[in-house]
């Protein structure tokens, strides 16, 4: 009994003294292999369990994933339908002096090129400045009482076009459309030109039939001349800076706003509000006071830094700019009130508040001309505070109309804090 348990041990010493000489001899490669395969396969391992604890975190977080099915959704329907460079159908207002059967022909072909749609039919020159002044018309057509005596008689009918070019976009689409019909126009008109050699020439008295003195005959049936307003030289600072002030108050204001409620919340001081016997629009609306002498701050900064870096002229009142950009602030500082009550975490503030600042910028006519979106793109432009800023704004600065002529865009601001402040004060709740 003892020998079979004796030679069991030396049996198994054996196996193990063998086992051990072939790891003393086996490669220093094969064991480093060995030894990094274990550790790779236990970081892969430990890697592969966070990926799929924070994966279950983002699928059960309902708002995140909205964000990344409906933010590129939403961009690409922005960037690829909404923004358009291609202009059409500007607001123009028409003074035809002549009303004339030609004057008429020259209308249909303007509004043929689908660049002008005449919205506007005034009588004297003073009366469409004072349009374009307000923002009812972006260009007006002035037709001389002469048009078609000059044109019949070759002397080269000159028409004068009225632009904005506060929108340097807007007023190079208007003066290229006006060219391409002059060149079109005159060429056709080319074949029954009894010829003047390409350049000016001068008639005989003899074959002058309504004067004595020679006249000038241009080789051109029609000449337009684009007048740029507001803008002459098409500085882009000039059309960029009225309506970057209010793409930075959309920024600061809605992010600010957003996150004052949510952050109640988290620090934990949230209990003594509602300890408090405060009220609900009572509450909202001491939330909104000390922001609003910060957008004010902003304004100024915004204001002193165009006049001295940029050099945009101010052709309006500077206080008419500050009670619509006061009406602009409250507007925005009500949407952060509605999304900090409906947020429970100043991350999901912070998302939905990007979320409108996107549309904002893109729909509001800051980056691209507002004319040329499409019907549905404008109708839901017209929905956003910063649209009717931007005009306010470059309506009082640039073109200097008054707070009386912007009363239609402060009307649409007013009405939007209205509604954000109602719905703030009925989304919010004095509860943990």
């Amino acid at each position: 009994m003892s020998e079979a348990r004796s030679e069991k041990t030396r049996r198994t010493l054996a196996r193990r003294l063998e086992t051990a000489s072939r790891a003393a001899f086996r490669p220093v490669d094969v064991v480093g292999r060995s030894i990094l395969g274990a550790r790779y396969a236990l970081v892969r391992r430990r890697v592969m369990s966070v990926a799929r604890k924070e994966l279950r975190q983002l699928l059960r977080d309902r708002l995140t994933m909205g964000f990344v099915v409906g933010v590129p959704a939403i961009q690409l329907l922005l960037f690829g339908y909404a923004i358009n460079q291609d202009i059409r159908h500007i607001p123009t207002g028409l003074v035809d002096h002549s009303n004339t059967s030609i004057s008429r022909q020259l209308v249909g072909e303007l509004q043929a090129t689908q660049t002008f749609d005449v919205t506007e039919q005034v009588r004297s020159e003073q009366e469409a400045r004072r349009l374009l002044e307000r923002g009812a018309i972006r260009a007006a057509v002035v037709v001389p009482a002469d048009y078609a005596r000059a044109y019949y008689r070759g002397r080269g009918a000159e028409i004068l076009v009225l632009v904005d070019a506060a929108d340097p976009i807007l007023a190079r689409a208007v003066r290229a459309s006006a060219n391409g019909l002059m060149e079109r126009h005159n060429r056709r008109q080319q074949q029954f030109d009894v010829g003047t050699e390409g350049g000016a020439r001068r008639v005989t008295r003899e074959r002058t039939s309504f004067g004595a003195e020679p006249e000038l005959i241009r080789p051109e049936f029609l000449r337009f001349e684009v007048l740029n307003l507001y803008n002459p030289e098409l500085r882009t600072p000039v059309f960029v800076v009225p309506a970057l002030l209010g793409v930075i108050l959309t920024t600061t204001m809605i992010l600010m706003t957003s996150l004052s409620i949510v952050r109640e919340r988290e620090r934990g001081s949230f209990e003594f509000l509602i300890a408090t016997p405060v009220r609900r629009t009572e509450l909202m609306a001491g939330k909104l006071l000390p922001y609003i002498g910060i957008g004010l701050v902003q304004i100024v900064i915004v204001v002193v830094t165009g006049l001295v870096l940029f050099e945009v002229p101010i052709a309006g009142s500077l206080l008419d700019l500050g009670v619509a950009s006061l009406v602009f602030i409250a507007a925005n500082l009500t949407l952060g009130l509605v999304i900090s009550s409906v947020t429970t975490s100043q991350f999901q503030a912070t998302q939905m508040s990007f979320f409108f600042f996107l549309p904002s910028v893109l729909l509001s006519g800051f980056m691209f001309p507002f004319e040329a979106m499409p019907k549905p793109a404008q109708w839901l432009g017209e929905l956003l505070p910063l649209t009717h800023f931007i005009r306010a704004s470059r309506g009082i600065l640039l073109r200097g109309s008054s707070l009386v002529d912007q009363l239609p865009e402060l009307g649409a601001m007013l009405l939007f804090c209205a509604v954000g402040f109602w719905a703030a004060t009925r989304l919010f709740t004095k509860q943990l």
